[in-house]
């Protein structure tokens, strides 16, 4: 599996993990819950960081960086 595809399948989990939390939140009328709300943001900045490592290595692997 190429790198690419590796970060790809990993930014694909950490989206599931969102969609989990934010259920979470929702079934648990957690919604606006200080903990929660940490949880999220640092899932959401992981996808962030998940993103641009998916771009970076699309990049080196069709030679475009």
């Amino acid at each position: 599996m190429e790198g690419s595809e590796i970060a790809k399948r990993d930014h694909q989990r950490n989206k599931s993990e969102i969609v989990k939390l934010v259920k979470e939140m929702l079934g648990l009328e957690k919604w606006g819950d200080e903990e929660y709300k940490e949880k999220l943001q640092e899932l959401v900045t992981k996808d962030d960081e998940l993103i641009r490592d998916v771009i970076r290595k699309i990049k080196l692997e069709k030679g475009l960086k």
